[in-house]
């Protein structure tokens, strides 16, 4: 009979094998610096450099260097002739770089192009750039803040494009080779100086003639229309600006003057009148004449004397750019005639078949003016305070019946958490950068539809304009003068935005909220 073992069994030894610590691999991050070529520069020199980033690089936990790259600032525009920044690629693209820190976008690339296509090769190899200058750091930026910077940095090459354009014209003016991009009336170019067209120059002559003989840029300009006389690149009509133009440029006297404008230095570009911010530069002799000195010397004084005789008075001047025709809509000018100022159309004054509505005496404008202000000032509460009050039910009418601008913020409020998340979770190394980039991307185009929508909504409430310049209105004539005997810079920066002339007994005077005002004014005798 089978008789079992009754021995009994060992106990089971059991040895722990603790579990091995994770190691946290550093990361590598490099620096990309351009040193400067001058022995002079020392904040700039490659060991000034080294040092900082060194320090930087050690400073931070976690953090290992994997090298420092180096070009002279003076190594080219394109990253071609940049020998450290191309091994600074390659090593990215060799997995030997995590991070790599910059001191600014400008020193990381010279041209959009180039940034572009660097920043998206790192961004799909996982490396992230940090620009320390403009506190940027790719690894966590949205889609639309890579749009921005990008948009930045084509801004930034435009306006150092500008400069250096700009210093290169200020440099040949000093050297004397600088040529005007636009010939004047009368000339062309030839051989890099400026030729005189005979036929041109006559008109000029005729027009420097006539008005030393007493006539005026109106009148000159109606006679060269009269006779025909073509101007350049197609353009048939003369004007007295046209005509004032031609008797006030210096070069019909073989002389120049450069630099009488300059392009202002931010974004968006703007030539501005250069009033003393820049220098001129006066040039003698440069080229063939049209006029003698004497007889420019003579038209500028001559101008300079009739501008102190119809000078005008500050209701003049108010006036100015503020009277329109209701017939062909043409800006009103100012002229005197037997020592009387009138405004007048200035399709009229050419000809009279090209608009019926005629001079109007200055004197009667001004009354007509100041009897709406006494008028509007009497009866503001009447007049103004109801179209206040109009104006201010309806907008806060219009948006409380708009729920859907309460909807499309709370969206925005949502989608705004969303991306906070994403970015957290981005920093943390949860969420690889491809899938970063496409949902923050979503987002981002979603809110920028909601906020454009919202705007729209907003600004379809046009009240607020409305509102405002009738406030404005109501302050104004409360502390103003009960007896107003002139016009005031005031009257029109607060009341009348401008006027409309409809005919020669009637006026609008269309003020700042939107109201139209309807004034008579005597009938001209003739």
């Amino acid at each position: 009979m089978y008789q079992p073992n009754s021995t009994p069994a060992e106990q089971p030894k059991i040895t722990v094998i603790s579990a091995r610590k994770p190691e946290i691999a550093k990361l590598r991050v490099a620096a990309y610096a351009r040193v400067s070529s001058d022995s002079d520069d020392q904040q700039n020199s490659y060991i000034a450099q080294v040092d900082y980033y060194t320090k930087n690089i050690a400073a931070q936990e976690g953090w290992e260097m994997a090298d420092i790259y180096a070009d002279e600032g003076i190594s080219g525009l394109v990253a071609s002739k940049r020998d450290d920044f191309n091994r600074m690629i390659q090593d990215c693209r060799d997995g030997k770089i995590d991070r790599v820190l910059v001191k600014s976008i400008s020193r990381f690339a010279r041209n959009t192009k180039e940034y572009i296509q660097y920043v998206r090769e790192l961004l799909r190899l996982g490396i992230s750039i940090h620009f320390e200058k403009e506190n940027i750091d790719t690894g966590k930026m949205t889609s639309e803040q890579i749009a921005t910077i990008y948009g930045a940095f084509s801004q930034m090459e435009s306006q150092n494009h500008s400069n250096n354009m700009r210093i290169s014209v200020r440099i040949r003016m000093e050297k004397g080779d600088y040529l005007s991009p636009s010939m004047p009336y009368g000339y062309r170019l030839e051989e890099r100086t400026l030729a005189v067209i005979p036929e041109q120059a006559e008109v000029v002559r005729r027009i420097f003639a006539a008005y030393l003989s007493g006539q005026g840029k109106d009148d000159i300009a109606d006679e060269l229309n009269q006779m025909g006389i073509p101007r350049t690149k197609g353009r048939k009509v003369w004007y007295s600006t046209t005509i004032g133009y031609i008797l006030t440029n210096i070069s019909y006297t073989g002389d120049m003057v450069w630099q009488k404008s300059y392009s202002t230095n931010d974004i968006p570009f703007r030539q501005v009148r250069n009033k003393g911010e820049k220098p001129k530069y006066f040039v003698e002799n440069c080229h063939e004449p049209i006029v003698s000195k004497d007889e420019f010397q003579r038209v500028q004084a001559l101008m300079e004397s009739r501008q102190k005789q119809i000078a005008g008075t500050v209701s003049s001047a108010l006036l100015a750019k503020k009277i329109h025709c209701g017939n062909c809509g043409t800006l009103f000018r100012r002229k005197i005639d037997n020592e009387k100022v009138y405004w007048t159309c200035r399709k009229h004054n050419r000809d009279k078949d090209l608009c019926p509505i005629s001079q109007i005496p200055e004197e009667q404008i001004i009354t007509a003016i100041l009897r709406m202000y006494h008028k509007l000032k009497r009866h503001r509460e009447q007049i103004l305070s109801p179209i206040l009050n109009q104006l201010t039910e309806l907008r806060e009418k219009e948006l409380r019946s708009n729920r859907k601008i309460n909807d499309i913020d709370k969206e925005i409020a949502q989608l705004t958490e969303q991306n906070l998340v994403l970015v957290r979770l981005k920093s943390k190394g949860y969420v690889d950068s491809a899938l970063y980039l496409s949902q923050t991307g979503e987002i981002d185009f979603k809110l920028r539809e909601l906020r454009r929508l919202r705007r729209r909504i907003m600004e379809s409430t046009g009240e607020d304009r409305q509102i405002k310049a009738t406030e404005a209105m109501l302050d104004y004539l409360e502390a103003s003068p009960e007896c107003l005997e002139e016009l005031t810079e005031e009257l029109f920066e607060t009341l009348v935005e401008n006027i409309t002339i409809s005919s020669e007994t009637e006026m609008n005077l269309n003020l700042y909220n939107g109201l139209t005002l309807k004034e008579t004014m005597e009938r001209t005798v003739r």
